[in-house]
């Protein structure tokens, strides 16, 4: 008897499955919205609505970081959208923390530190961005010097070129002149020469062929040639004595301006721009997609921003009225590319397909592999994973 009892226990628990058995996945849904079986979950694992709010456009969880809504402001979530939320607090500190730099340097006069400080800023976080989520490991150096560097050699001589230009109608007093070539032809070049790498890349790299590396590719041209067109033109104070004269209050707006708001502007534009292009040719149902994310609506909106910007700063002679114009529209540029990027997302750029259960690399719960996250709804195009991610899985 205690033998038999032995067996019984030693045998397999007949109660458990046999490890044979593939494990039971979620149970499949119709999504109302696209008309797909999928998952049961919060968002639809195919198209990305909210399955349980029962909204397409799903406007309070944003694409690409689903805690937020698609109208936030955020620098970071907008212009770095492969970084996972996670990650993206050292960055804002490192945002924060540079600005409080620029204004202590100012205060003590030190405008030449404080200037390589405002002005290098963006740039070399977007370089940090790009090691850190290993979107582009196969040609880093191509896609740098393709956007980047391209942008910053096309800054300096746009700058070399048109900078006597602008100076000798300024002292001439041709304000007609000068509101033509600085409110006008000036910005018009200056987005299209911004646009010049990344459309290199969108004919010469079709594979690289997603909405959110046409905005990568459209910020990073965008700030290489913003800091290549600020030294340029300030070049004299970086050359001249450590400690400068004047207001630090004014140098301070001054170098925040050209520092922040300029370098968001310009990437913001082109990226509008760019990540409608690619747009273009990735998405796959343009009947469902808004106008505001068609070529012809980002164009307008860029290169009537960069118009419209170039003649207020022309025609607005005072410090802190300038820098208030530029402030808000950064914010309304930020809140557009955030529109766009979110459309992109949605956009339907493959054929419907449930894959193997992974972990989602923004949220980490273990849910099938689709196009979203069924859990947070993370568009998988946004959620690369990161330098430490990989280090930590290893």
């Amino acid at each position: 008897m205690t033998g038999e009892a032995g067996d019984r226990r030693r045998a397999p628990d007949r109660r458990k499955s046999k490890p044979d058995e593939p494990a039971a996945g979620p149970p499949l849904v119709l999504c109302p919205h696209c008309g797909s079986m999928v998952p049961a979950g919060e968002f639809c694992g195919h198209c990305g609505a909210h399955l349980t709010r029962g909204s397409a456009s799903r406007r309070n969880a944003f694409a690409a970081v689903p805690s937020e809504p698609v109208v936030h402001l955020s620098i970071v979530t907008t212009l770095f959208p492969h970084l996972p939320h996670r990650r993206g607090g050292a960055f804002r500190w490192a945002l924060l923390a540079g600005s409080v730099v620029v204004v202590i340097l100012a205060a003590l006069h030190l405008f030449a530190p404080a200037t390589i400080a405002a002005v290098f800023m963006l740039p070399v976080l977007y370089l940090l961005y790009l090691y850190e989520v290993e979107v582009y490991e196969s040609e880093p150096w191509l896609l740098i010097a393709a956007t980047m560097v391209t942008g910053a050699v096309l800054g300096y001589a746009f700058t070399a070129l048109t900078g006597g230009a602008v100076s000798g109608l300024q002292i001439s007093g041709d304000t007609e002149g000068n509101l033509l070539l600085a409110g006008v032809v000036i910005p018009i070049v200056a987005q299209t020469l911004m646009l010049a790498g990344p459309l290199f890349l969108y004919f010469y790299r079709s594979a690289l062929r997603e909405p959110l590396d046409g905005l990568t590719f459209g910020a990073a041209s965008a700030l290489g040639f913003t800091l290549a067109t600020t030294l340029t033109a300030i070049w004299p104070l970086l050359t001249g004595p450590l400690v400068g004269t004047g207001s630090p209050v004014d140098w301070a707006l001054r170098l925040l301006s050209a520092g922040i708001l300029i370098m968001l502007i310009n990437a913001t534009t082109t990226s509008l721009v760019t990540a409608s292009a690619w747009l273009h040719r990735y998405d796959l149902r343009r009947a469902g997609r808004g106008w505001e994310a068609t070529l012809l609506a980002t164009v307008v909106v860029a290169v009537g921003a960069q118009v419209i910007l170039g003649i207020l700063s022309v025609v607005v002679s005072d410090l802190v009225l300038q820098v208030g114009i530029r402030a808000v529209a950064a914010v309304a540029l930020l809140m557009y590319v955030r529109l766009v990027i979110h459309q992109s997302l949605l956009a339907e750029g493959a054929a419907h397909e449930i894959g193997p259960d992974a972990a989602c690399p923004e949220c980490h719960r273990i849910v099938p592999t689709m196009l979203f996250c069924p859990s947070c709804g993370v568009a998988r195009a946004a959620a690369k994973q990161t330098r430490m991610h990989s280090a930590t899985t290893k």
